[in-house]
């Protein structure tokens, strides 16, 4: 989960689409895991505004915080197709 190795857990797996379905047990244990590491709720929907001529995309102070992300740290964004935005940042 977002990069984070929670172990392995058995799942039946969509052969459309690839999800992965977890047993009951099996999910409260990942959820317990990823609370632990800090990473539950780190996804969530934003809202794109707009700053004069730009888009903004706000984030979240706890998903900055993974991500080690301060004012003034520079980014590389680039898209992955028409449908992804990915933010690689730098060292």
């Amino acid at each position: 989960m977002f990069g984070v190795s929670l172990g392995e857990f058995g799942a039946e797996v969509c052969s459309s689409c690839q999800e992965a379905f977890f047993d009951d047990e099996a999910m409260a244990l990942l959820e317990r895991r990823a609370k632990a590491a800090g990473i539950w709720g780190l996804g969530r929907k934003l809202k794109v505004v707009k700053s004069g001529n730009s888009l903004v995309l706000r984030i979240p102070t706890d998903l900055a915080k993974f991500m080690k992300l301060k004012a003034g740290k520079e980014v590389y964004l680039h898209p992955e197709g028409d449908a992804k935005l990915v933010v690689d940042i730098e060292g």
